[in-house]
């Protein structure tokens, strides 16, 4: 969460540091998901393994890879609908 924070930081940081981190979003939700099937993969023949830390970061980088898609696409629908409005 604190990497969407950044953008609202006072305007006397520079734009590379209050910008910066909301790029990584996406690809740091990505690699969750990668890493998490991976590892739930790898614990497949495992019984007593604890596949909560995997499903929780799947989750986690699902969600980090869903929001910034519908922000875009709710900001594309905003900006069609003020304009042909």
């Amino acid at each position: 969460m604190a990497m969407f924070g950044c953008p609202w930081l006072p305007a006397a940081f520079s734009p590379w540091f209050r910008f910066l981190p909301v790029y990584f979003i996406v690809p740091v939700g990505v690699c969750a998901i990668v890493s998490g099937m991976g590892d739930l993969r790898a614990m497949r023949e495992e019984e007593s393994a604890d596949r909560r830390r995997a499903r929780a970061g799947i989750m986690l980088g699902s969600a980090a890879v869903a929001v910034p898609v519908a922000v875009v696409i709710w900001a594309c629908w905003v900006l069609r609908t003020q304009t042909h409005g």
